[in-house]
């Protein structure tokens, strides 16, 4: 009998009951929420304070990785070397391999021109007379999309980062840059001398509206209640403020 007692708690030892999943969250910079400027070049910003809390809710240990380029970030969700991704946005029905949950909307990009310009915006269809500059592999709201996509190559320069797509502007090599607010604010933060160089423009908010945003979660994890632990957390936290309190206006939570 001992023996058998023994046994059973070198059993429960080996295989704690309570042992957490851990969730590989794939993590890219992104002005005013992530960076990676410590020496350790680990992530660091209100979206890891924002995961990290959903993960403790949630009930499973959150892996953050380096900082990985978007699109290697969606090729890990889909080849299952990755299990989350957050700020994403959704494409008519989506990727099949992810999973979206929303946990709130983003305010829409905004149009960044030269701050000798005069011009004012009433309709998404005069971005078709304009040059402008966009972040590589970044998406558009649905009707800036239908009109970006039916103008000629050659109207639209993809650059690498936001700061690139405010200089071409400042120095006049474009007409305007299509950018997201809250990061072109973080970037001004950071480049003071581009903010008297430009001038922003928003769209008639009854045209062009906020968009949901979305944590991905790989279909390949095959985790379910994770799944909805994940809801169930992005629910508390957005009815006790928590979402508002982590990522102030960057989010506007509850949509």
């Amino acid at each position: 009998m001992l023996k058998l007692y023994a046994l059973l708690f070198c059993l429960v030892a080996a295989y704690p009951l309570q042992a957490k999943q851990q969730l590989r969250w794939c993590v890219w910079e992104f002005p005013g929420n992530v960076d990676f400027n410590n020496k350790a070049k680990e992530a660091q910003g209100v979206s890891v304070d924002f995961m990290q809390e959903m993960a403790r809710r949630a009930g499973f240990e959150l892996l953050i990785s380096k900082a990985t380029p978007p699109v290697r970030c969606l090729k890990e969700l889909a080849d299952g070397s990755s299990d989350l991704v957050v700020s994403i946005l959704k494409t008519g029905d989506g990727r099949a391999e992810i999973d979206y949950i929303p946990y709130g909307a983003r305010q829409p990009d905004r149009l960044y021109l030269s701050a000798s310009d005069n011009r004012s915006l009433e309709q998404v269809a005069e971005l078709s007379t304009m040059t402008l500059a966009a972040i590589r592999n970044y998406g558009f709201h649905p009707k800036v999309k239908k009109i970006v996509d039916a103008m000629p190559p050659a109207q639209l320069i993809r650059v690498n980062s936001i700061y690139s797509a405010l200089e071409v502007v400042a120095k006049q090599r474009v007409t305007a840059a299509l950018l997201p607010p809250t990061q072109v604010a973080a970037v001004l933060q950071q480049h003071p001398e581009l903010a008297g160089k430009i001038k922003e423009l928003s769209f008639p908010l009854n045209i062009v509206q906020p968009q949901p945003v979305y944590i991905g979660l790989a279909k390949s994890c095959q985790c379910p209640a994770i799944s909805q632990a994940i809801h169930r957390s992005i629910a508390t936290m957005t009815e006790d403020g928590s979402i508002k309190r982590i990522l102030g206006d960057r989010i506007i939570s509850g949509i």
